[in-house]
């Protein structure tokens, strides 16, 4: 089979793959050290982590802290919640660049599977009655790889989802109305990770290393890099959190994000299969992102498995409706999650009513063990 893109998905389904005894070629349109260094979200949930464990890769693939605190707070007032532990696989702040790192020594170095960086000119054949092939360009010149099935993980906007015929699949889209302004910034987060509310807008720090951080502020939609110069970010940082005594640092990359919510529906297309960006997007709020994607290829790798030994189809007939309900799930939580921190700040995005009705969100989750064992369930991915 052919897997398209390089990501932690496509990564981690090949991983699975190679350790299975299936045969698989990645194809990715960057270079390796590009890929290396890309820094991206942070935390691997605790349903990632036991996923890893059951495939014998948790020790290989996963480090970083534990993930078990994040400190809520509404106008620089802090509260700590800790995560309601059950003695089981706790949630891990392991970057994707970090997870990447790994999924490359471990299935390139250490298994010896096939990864084809730099290529370009990809394109699909996913025939009704021909056999599936992927073509591409690189140094060497064309080539053609014909196979049994194609898994797109090549992200939003990539070749996989376009090459389905217009009117397969549905999309369901929520904009939030804003965005956030991300800055990686050479500062570690010191004490637990941030998720703040203020009267200015939202603003958080979780950790992606020891020594780095990455800030994120909410901003206008139309907002641009030139709109927010470093110092007007460590300004602003200072004035949403409340502490003046924070110092700058310096900034090593920042972009605009708008948040939305899309899912494509379904996730499949004859002898293709999408997975992760390509199929849904989340808004990062909820951190849900890497892992619904870690999700989907757990539950595809095992399909594949099955066809290809048993010649048993049924999980990839199924993958979308196997997959879906817990896509759907954790897009509410992330929903959830990214209304409740922005209406509880700036009033002036929807009224003073929904801020108060946010706040009183937050003080649930300290004042009701439901509310906050659900809260947990939901930050772990096992509800």
């Amino acid at each position: 089979m052919v897997i398209i893109g390089a990501g932690v998905a496509g990564l981690t389904l090949a991983t699975f793959l190679r350790r299975s005894g299936v045969s698989c070629i990645v194809l990715e349109r960057r270079d390796r050290a590009t890929i290396e260094v890309r820094q991206r979200a942070g935390v691997v949930e605790a349903r990632g982590v036991q996923m890893f464990e059951r495939w014998g890769l948790a020790d290989k693939l996963l480090a970083g802290p534990v993930a078990h605190t994040i400190d809520y707070r509404i106008n620089g007032v802090g509260r700590i919640f800790g995560v309601v532990a059950d003695g089981g696989s706790q949630s891990r702040f392991c970057t994707q660049q970090m997870l990447v790192n790994n999924l490359l020594r471990e299935l390139v170095d250490v298994m010896s599977g096939d990864v084809r960086f730099n290529v370009a000119d990809v394109m699909i054949r996913n025939d009704l009655n021909g056999r599936p092939a992927v073509t591409y360009s690189d140094a060497r010149g064309e080539h053609e790889l014909a196979c049994g099935y194609i898994v797109g993980c090549d992200g939003n906007r990539g070749v996989s989802r376009a090459s389905i015929p217009d009117g397969v699949l549905t999309s369901y889209t929520h904009e939030f109305g804003y965005a956030w302004l991300a800055a990686l910034v050479e500062a570690p987060v010191v004490g637990h990770p941030i998720m703040g509310v203020s009267d200015r807008g939202f603003v958080a720090q979780l950790p992606r290393g020891p020594k780095m951080s990455r800030y994120y502020l909410q901003c206008a939609l139309n907002d641009g890099l030139a709109d927010w110069p470093d110092q007007r970010i460590w300004d602003e940082i200072r004035l949403r959190l409340r502490e003046q005594t924070i110092e700058n640092a310096a900034v090593h990359d920042k972009d605009v994000v708008p948040l939305r919510c899309v899912v494509h529906v379904p996730m499949q297309y004859r002898n293709l299969f999408l997975a992760g960006d390509a199929a849904h997007l989340a808004s990062p709020t909820g951190a849900k992102g890497m892992n619904l994607a870690l999700y989907d290829v757990d539950v595809l790798a095992q399909a594949l498995v099955r066809a290809v030994r048993d010649r048993d189809e049924t999980g990839l007939t199924n993958y979308s409706d196997t997959v879906l309900p817990h896509i759907w799930k954790y897009q509410e939580f992330s929903v959830w999650m990214t209304d409740t921190m922005h209406d509880a700040g700036d009033p002036t995005q929807h009224g003073t009513f929904r801020q108060m009705i946010a706040r009183a969100r937050l003080d649930n989750l300290f004042e009701s063990s439901t509310a906050a064992r659900l809260h947990t369930e939901l930050q772990r991915g096992l509800n």
